[in-house]
């Protein structure tokens, strides 16, 4: 079996994680009382948003593995001694990078990714996790009247003593999604308008989807799936 005492890292994310998050894992933060989470025969769990109910559903995505970077050491970097630091990069020091200091992706790319025209990267690679869509699945059930359905995803930044930043990742709103009475749940994808590696440190992702019911029908809400890159080496 092989070994090094080295790390294996990769320049480039993999595009194909998903991540589903059932119904019975969002908080209900607003709307009629109860929204039961339900069992429709196997394998179909989901809540019932009540007629003319404005449901706040919430989820603090905690399961999301993020990381902030990764300084190089003597220890594991040796290879990389040479930078503005005189010492491996990327440090603390402002501007130092690692051996490439490439930005992430494969040829082709634009003239403006290029490092003989950017200059390349400095600090550590992002890593971790890049949310590029959302799928959202609900049913639509008997009376329209009034139904809407609007998605937000913010992240959030903590630091000692500071104000939190907040980030729109989605804007709040409708985001197309659609509000069509069907027979079968339906699965909108909704993009995120600039995905990129969550990489601050203390950082808070809150995913919020709100349904609003018709004044005789009721909404099936079945859960979202994170569509992400990840790059966890």
């Amino acid at each position: 079996m092989s070994h090094t005492d080295g790390r294996w890292t990769q320049g480039t994310s993999v595009p194909d994680l998903q991540i589903f998050i059932g119904a019975d894992e969002f908080a209900l933060l607003g709307g009629t009382a109860p929204l039961p989470a339900t069992i429709a025969g196997p394998g179909l769990l989901f809540r019932t948003v009540a007629a003319g109910s404005a449901a706040i559903l919430a989820k603090s995505l905690s399961e999301l593995f993020l990381r902030s970077g990764v300084l190089a050491t003597p220890a594991y970097d040796q290879e990389q001694f040479g930078t503005a630091a005189a010492q491996p990069g990327p440090s603390s020091v402002a501007g130092t990078s690692g051996p490439l200091a490439l930005k992430q992706g494969m040829p082709p790319m634009t003239a403006s990714q290029m490092a003989t025209v950017s200059g390349g990267n400095s600090g550590p690679s992002g890593k971790g996790i890049q949310i590029d869509s959302i799928d959202v699945i609900y049913q639509v059930l008997a009376d329209a009247t009034a139904v809407a359905a609007t998605i937000g995803l913010t992240k959030t930044v903590f630091a000692n003593l500071a104000a939190p930043v907040v980030t729109n990742l989605i804007a709040l709103g409708a985001n197309g999604l659609p509000v069509i009475i069907g027979a079968q749940p339906q699965v909108t994808n909704v993009l995120v308008g600039t995905p990129a590696m969550i990489v601050a440190a203390d950082t808070q992702v809150l995913l919020n989807i709100n349904l609003t019911g018709g004044t005789a029908g009721t909404i099936k809400f079945f859960g979202a799936v994170l569509k992400c890159h990840y790059n966890l080496n």
